[in-house]
């Protein structure tokens, strides 16, 4: 159940860039993004968490106790047989590489469209309305990279040190799971506390 959440989280935030870029990078697209075809992302967000975290118990990989009241993936199997190696690896380049990839693809895409929009526009001379939507952006784009690849970084790499054979003191791996399952505590807050259009969103929703 942990992986399955860190892996939905993961792959929702990978969505959420996605639509990100269409909308602000290529705006005659944005009739794509329409509520079936997000009915369909969220059906492939779960099927692919389920899938990844799923495995595991079908003999693609194994679970192992770590002793602080939660279990999680046994990355030190890698290093004894190839199904396990072959599954570490592959969900390190589908679960995290990639996602973080598209992420850091999509927010840059966006930074770059707004400047060159503002390049355009301004002419060296942004309204005070630009120069706010410039900066919002950069700064929501920006800390949203940021803090997914601090949460995930340190618990990917160490699982990677110790899918190679290589051992990790138990206090290393509980903090870099710490870190990795927080994501999902603070990505809200990120976007609650930085973008006024979803906190607009929120109080609609809730009838505030």
């Amino acid at each position: 159940l942990t992986l399955l959440f860190g892996l939905a989280s993961i792959n929702t935030l990978t969505v959420i860039s996605v639509t990100r870029y269409i909308k602000g990078c290529h705006p005659e697209r944005g009739h794509c993004i329409s509520n079936s075809s997000m009915t369909v992302a969220l059906i492939l967000i779960w099927m692919a968490a389920f899938f990844w975290s799923g495995a595991p118990l079908l003999g693609w990989g194994s679970y192992t106790d770590r002793m602080y009241g939660t279990c999680e993936i046994d990355w030190a199997k890698g290093s004894f047989s190839t199904i396990y190696k072959s599954y570490i690896v592959s969900i390190f380049i589908c679960c995290f590489f990639l996602p973080v990839t598209v992420m850091v693809f999509s927010y840059v895409s966006i930074i770059n469209t707004v400047k060159l929009s503002h390049a355009l526009t301004g002419l060296g001379d942004p309204t005070d309305r630009q120069r706010r939507m410039e900066r919002d952006v950069t700064r929501v784009s920006i800390v949203i990279c940021t803090a997914f690849i601090i949460a995930w970084s340190p618990y990917a790499v160490i699982s990677i040190w110790s899918a190679s054979g290589h051992p990790v003191p138990n206090l290393t791996s509980l903090l870099a799971s710490l870190f990795a399952k927080s994501a999902s505590f603070y990505n809200p807050i990120i976007y609650f506390g930085m973008s006024s259009k979803f906190r607009k969103d929120i109080l609609i929703l809730f009838h505030c």
